[in-house]
């Protein structure tokens, strides 16, 4: 743990040895892009502030008891925002094939950002990979046709996953709209939400880990959270998740699922010394390295 801010915009303050890309195992990847928010703005910021306060956790996990940045932690230049929506999501799915970040050896994290970023990560991931699952934690179903940006909406960016690949497990899900209950019945009863976790936890999970096929990619969209644990999100909705919560079902689809990458999104910093949004998602991105490392711990 440092005193100062992480070199160059970094996750973690580490030696060169371990933020050389071509021997990492790990790859961080910030996407401040906001192009399509609807409400409250800030998750541009949120990939800086992330890595801001990255450096201030320990670099050894309590739970797994290891180093995980000795596997290697590289930390790629932003991807800058383009001109429209749809450049947007050209330039990111380019970018992720061309960084060749879903292949054998390497575990990539992105740091957005909104959440319709998430859309061309999956659809680099599914040319690599067959049998493509995601895991979303979020408040919202996000399974709008389009919204405010169109069809590349973060409120559609579900929908959009939806065409990429079919198999879609939602949790933390506490608001969607009648259209998306209309036009996707069947997706929303593949929603687990908050109340069914704290009233039968291991019902839900056992739901999850059902759910889950083949190479699992994760997307957590930090308004998952209860606001009172996260309340720099762009629309805070109440009766959210537990950081507890959250933890206990990613160690076990660690532990049981083949995770092939993940994406942090929608921090958007509050400002004013109040730094607990990103401090938890910068926790979070240690937890989704920790979880594999210890699964994984030796580059193939």
């Amino acid at each position: 743990m440092s005193s100062h801010p992480p070199e160059n915009g970094t996750f973690f303050q580490l030696e060169p040895e371990f933020r050389d890309p071509q021997t990492a195992k790990f790859h961080i990847v910030p996407v401040p892009y906001e192009g399509t928010v609807c409400f409250l703005h800030g998750t541009a910021k949120g990939p800086a502030a992330i890595l801001n306060v990255s450096d201030q956790m320990e670099h050894f996990d309590e739970e797994t008891l290891q180093e995980y940045f000795r596997a290697g932690i590289a930390t790629h230049p932003p991807i800058p925002a383009a001109e429209t929506p749809s450049l947007q999501m050209q330039r990111i799915y380019e970018t992720v094939k061309k960084l060749d970040l879903f292949t054998k050896g390497r575990f990539p994290i992105f740091l957005g950002g909104e959440h319709s970023i998430t859309a061309p990560i999956v659809r680099a991931a599914v040319e690599k990979y067959e049998d493509v699952c995601v895991l979303q934690f979020d408040a919202h179903a996000d399974l709008r046709h389009e919204f405010t940006g169109g069809v590349h909406s973060h409120a559609s960016v579900m929908r959009r996953i939806l065409e990429i690949t079919p198999h879609v497990i939602q949790v933390g899900i506490r608001s969607f709209s009648a259209e998306e209950f209309q036009q996707c019945p069947q997706q929303i009863h593949r929603i687990i939400t908050p109340k069914m976790i704290q009233e039968d936890f291991q019902f839900a999970l056992d739901r999850v880990l059902y759910g889950l096929r083949g190479n699992v990619y994760i997307t957590i969209d930090v308004d998952g959270f209860d606001p009172s644990q996260a309340p720099g999100v762009g629309t805070p909705e109440p009766g959210g998740l537990s950081w507890n919560q959250v933890i206990a079902i990613l160690k076990r689809v660690f532990k049981e699922k083949r995770v092939i990458g993940a994406d942090v999104v929608e921090t958007a910093p509050l400002g004013g010394g109040n730094i607990i949004t990103e401090f938890l998602a910068a926790r979070l991105v240690g937890k989704l390295m920790a979880y594999e490392y210890a699964k994984n711990p030796c580059i193939p």
